[in-house]
């Protein structure tokens, strides 16, 4: 019995012994934090040694190099105590808790737990790399409900020092746009240590490179630099490029030598342009341009030839009256640019450039021309979606479009402006063209002429007509004859053709004299004497507008004496000098009154609108009276005395009117 206690009091000691030989373990990693390990205590009833002391040594610092320090810089340390018991023995297992000033450690509260060896180590690094300072660190350790503080370490904060060795750039001579291996190590200043993790920027007086900002791998650093502006350009000549380390090591440079652009391409970049002639109003000059590549890359300083192959003869580049076929470098984004100075005569542009250093190189000019001239005396059209408007009401509208043209039937240039003025109502002022029209809106309202007919004038610069005796699609005074001359116009309100400021009818002046006026006409008004001989004017037209009650006038009804036909004129005022509004419907309905015959009158209707038209020729007031526009005939049939003809108008407001005409 004795014998079989002393063997199990001999095996509880050999696992006592066992377990502390598999105790915890700390950080073994540069940055780790540590292993978490089961602490020493009671297991499987059997009792572990008893822990009466807790002992603890001062911090140590360990650099990058395996050497004590007592520096910290950006690059880090590892912090490390040695924790053992009352009898020296190491203490694995015990939760070890570092402190200190500006720094942060390797875990998230600065604890770790001692290895076998009773080791623990974290990572330090300053908490501001920029920081620098004296502070100081501690650690402290627990076991079992022991617990031990080291001495407090003292250290200093300081930059990270780099030396660049060795830069070196394979090749060092390289084509423009080539590139070239860039190498350096990163070391200590004064140990020539190898440094890791050191952030090395890379720069060049020219140039990009595959990364410009580099972690340095086992003090190793490498990119690309490529003989490529950050803007895209060819880089050509000497090159500096320099290295420098994030922590205040002093730069280090290399050379390399680029050699000159050798353009192998030259092509046409412009959009299509479409220039307006000199005396157009819209832009008096253009651009066209070619890139010369090199590699597909734009090149620089090229020497370029370009030539006028077809155009109007009136037609100069590069400079104001220049025909001749020119040199130009191309510019830093590999451009050559030619200003376009067109003259008065219309057609296609076509230019030619060529690589004066390969002339088989070329490139042509696409999609160029003079097109566009200012509107002409005969190019301005207007049209109206209606011009009958309900004179009862505010706001019924009608809509105005403007066409213009130029004197070869070229489509006048985008924005040119036309301006609108109105007798009644109110009127859009103006409007832009594009693709050579635009629209207005007039619609009614207050004022409201007497007379229902409103005066609309629409009015932009343009040239007279003239006939061009000498064919260069250029005016000249003196040679070419004008069609119709035309200077100071007026809103012609009451539609006589002359001007009468006592109505206060609109003025336009420019106050030109010399020459002999066309005739003023309702569509084109003109006052005499203010022409001259020069081409630039004032292109007019004038509409009119009826402004229609909703009340009808009939008049000249008439039923034929075999009573086979009814007639009637309908006017939309009593002076008869407009139609009803646009969209009025008119009937004629038959009552048949009589039953001494077998028959039944019917009305159908033989010529007139049963919906008012949308545009009328108005005509002036003193003729419209007697226009066919507002003539209605209806066929009788079957009709006889006493018999009724109804005749329903229906305004577009929806008012009705009626009248009864009786069959005698």
């Amino acid at each position: 019995m004795k014998n079989k206690e002393i063997s199990l009091k001999l095996s509880a000691v050999a696992l006592a012994i066992l377990l502390v030989g598999c105790g915890g373990g700390g950080s073994d990693g540069y940055y780790g934090g540590g292993t978490s390990q089961v602490k020493p205590e009671n297991s499987n009833g059997i009792q572990q040694p008893t822990l009466s002391a807790l002992n603890i040594s001062d911090v140590k610092l360990i650099d990058t190099n395996n050497l004590n320090t007592a520096i910290i810089t950006s690059a880090g340390v590892l912090a490390t105590v040695k924790v053992t018991d009352q009898n020296g023995q190491p203490v694995s297992g015990a939760l070890v808790t570092f402190t200190g000033e500006n720094v942060i450690f390797g875990t998230s509260n600065g604890a770790v737990i001692t290895n076998l060896d009773g080791i623990a180590n974290i990572s330090v690094k300053p908490l501001d790399s920029k920081d620098t300072g004296s502070y100081k660190l501690s650690a402290s350790a627990e076991s079992n409900e022991k617990t031990a503080k080291s001495n407090d370490l003292y250290f200093s904060i300081e930059p990270f020092k780099t030396k660049l060795l060795d830069l070196t750039a394979v090749p060092n001579e390289i084509d423009a746009g080539g590139s070239s291996t860039i190498t350096l190590k990163t070391v200590d200043p004064a140990s020539n240590a190898i440094q890791s993790n050191v952030q090395v920027n890379f720069s060049a007086n020219c140039g990009t490179f595959e990364n410009n900002s580099v972690l340095s791998n086992q003090g190793i650093v490498e990119t690309k630099y490529i003989a490529i502006s950050s803007g895209g350009q060819l880089c050509t000549g000497p090159q500096v490029i320099s290295a420098l380390a994030n922590n205040g090591a002093i730069s280090s440079t290399v050379n390399i030598t680029v050699k000159s652009i050798k353009a192998n391409s030259l092509v046409y970049t412009s959009n299509e342009i479409k220039l307006g002639t000199v005396n157009s109003g819209s832009s008096t000059a253009g651009q066209v341009e070619f890139t010369v590549y090199a590699d597909n890359v734009p090149a620089k300083d090229q020497d370029v030839r370009v030539e006028l192959i077809n155009a109007p003869h009136d037609l100069s580049f590069v400079s104001l009256g220049n025909t001749e076929s020119k040199i130009i470098k191309s510019d830093a984004a590999g451009k050559v640019v030619l200003n376009l100075y067109p003259g008065s005569l219309p057609g296609p542009i076509e230019i030619k450039a060529t690589l004066v250093s390969d002339p088989t190189i070329f490139a042509l000019t696409k999609s160029v021309s003079v097109a566009t001239g200012r509107v002409s005396q005969n190019g301005l059209s207007l049209a109206v979606s209606k011009n009958s408007l309900q004179w009862d009401v505010d706001g019924d509208k009608a809509t105005i479009t403007a066409r213009l043209r130029d004197r070869v039937g070229n489509k006048v240039p985008n924005g040119t402006v036309i301006s609108f003025v109105s007798e009644g109502g109110s009127i859009t002022p103006n409007c832009s063209t594009a693709d050579g029209e635009c629209s207005v809106t007039l619609q009614t309202q207050n004022p409201r002429p007497l007379d229902n007919r409103v005066t609309v004038l629409a009015f932009v610069e343009g040239d007279k007509q003239y006939i061009d005796k000498d064919s260069d699609n250029r005016y000249t005074a003196g040679i070419d004859e004008l069609v119709s001359n035309i200077g100071d116009f007026f809103r012609d309100d009451n539609e006589n053709t002359i001007f009468e400021a006592a109505l206060g009818e609109f003025l336009y002046k420019r106050g030109a004299t010399g020459a002999t006026c066309a005739p003023s006409t309702f569509k084109q008004p003109n006052i005499a004497g203010t022409c001259n001989t020069g081409l630039e004017a004032v292109i007019r037209e004038q509409l009119v507008f009826a402004f229609s009650d909703d009340t009808p006038t009939v008049t000249s009804a008439n039923i034929n004496s075999d009573k086979t036909n009814f007639s009637f004129k309908l006017f939309g005022n009593t002076l008869r000098s407009v139609p009803m509004p646009t969209g009025t419907t008119v009937d004629v309905v038959a009552e048949d009154n009589t039953d001494k015959n077998e028959l039944s009158c019917t009305a159908e209707l033989w010529s007139g609108n049963p919906t008012v038209a949308s545009v009328f020729n108005l005509l002036t007031p003193s003729t419209f009276v007697n226009s066919s526009q507002v003539n209605y005939s209806y066929r009788l049939k079957g009709c006889g005395t006493g018999d009724s003809l109804i005749l329903s108008v229906t305004a577009p407001n929806g008012k009705i009117t009626k009248d009864e005409f009786k069959l005698f």
